[in-house]
Parts: C-alpha cells; sequence; structure tokens
C-alpha cells in the first residue's frame, strides 16, 4: 500500500483506537522520520526528494492528529465517514445546565481566586472528562458515532474548562 494513502493509525501500524500509547507513537515516528527525512534524499531526483518531503509531512500530520486526544477522536469518526455537522445540537439538559453553572462559577471564582475553590472544581471537571472519555471509548466499541460526535463536544468543554482552571490555581 502506498505509504500516503494509508490512514494514520496503518501508517503507524496502530490499532484504530481512542486510546493511543504516545511513547510507542512517538518510537514509530522516529524511525519513519529516519526513514524518510527529506535530507537523506538530497541527493536523489527531484521525485524523490518531493516524495520524502510529502512521507515526512504525512507523519508529521498523523503524528499531531493521534497524539492529541480530540484531534484523534475527530480523525477517527472521519476515517468512519461519520458526517461531523457542526450545526448539530447536543441535546443533554444535565450538560447544558452543566455549561451553564460552569460559566457563572468562572465568573465568581474570576473575583475570588480561593484555591482550595478551584481544586474541588477541578477534581469535578478531571473525573467529567475521565467519565467522558470513558463513554467514547465504549461507544467506539459499539460503533455509535453519533454518541462518539456528542460526547466529543463534553470532552472539549472539559478540557478547556480543565485549562482554565488552572490557569486561575497558577495565577
Amino acid at each position: 500500500m502506498d505509504i500516503l494513502k494509508k490512514n494514520f493509525f496503518e501508517l503507524f501500524n496502530i490499532g484504530i483506537s481512542v486510546d493511543v500509547n504516545k511513547l510507542e507513537l512517538d518510537e514509530k515516528v522516529k524511525i519513519l522520520q529516519g526513514q524518510f527525512h527529506p535530507d537523506k534524499y538530497a541527493n536523489g531526483s527531484d521525485f524523490e526528494k518531493r516524495l520524502a518531503l510529502q512521507i515526512s509531512s504525512h507523519v508529521n500530520d498523523g503524528h499531531k492528529v493521534l497524539g492529541d486526544i480530540i484531534l484523534r477522536i475527530e480523525y477517527i469518526l472521519k476515517i468512519n465517514n461519520f458526517n461531523m455537522d457542526e450545526s448539530k445540537t447536543i441535546n443533554d439538559i444535565d450538560f447544558l445546565q452543566e455549561q451553564i453553572e460552569y460559566s457563572e462559577l468562572a465568573e465568581s471564582l474570576g473575583e475570588n481566586l480561593d484555591k482550595e475553590i478551584i481544586d474541588v472544581h477541578l477534581l469535578k471537571a478531571k473525573s467529567l472528562l475521565k467519565t467522558t472519555i470513558e463513554n467514547i471509548k465504549s461507544s467506539f466499541e459499539s460503533n455509535d458515532y453519533e454518541a462518539m460526535w456528542q460526547d466529543l463536544s463534553k470532552l472539549r468543554f472539559y478540557i478547556k474548562n480543565i485549562n482554565e482552571l488552572i490557569k486561575m490555581r497558577n495565577t
């Protein structure tokens, strides 16, 4: 199979999964980068130089996508031909309420940077993140791409919240 036609999981010989062993991924990236580094083809034909550059770029893109959980889940949905329509709305009322509550919390924490309160909310957000990832894994295993898509929105929200809380905590 032409290396440029391989999806990123095939490129790195990794099974399609929500979980990726980052150390294994990094090792496989190094091997491929070593094999196809454009400098190795500096004395080659224009075609070989161009091909090495394209392969190197494909490897780097794959590393970026598989190394980031959000991009990885989007990619899994893409290679499974799921229509990721951004206009689809989340119908989970509890989650929508959670977003409103977090917005109010962030506003109140902005005025009162109590690190203990921030830590409590940080633990809660991390727990929700972990649960959401487990839900996404379960949805993937049952080929429920719609549920994966819905939970991906939650995942983005929790990651954003965690980063904001960490930033507040470190202020």
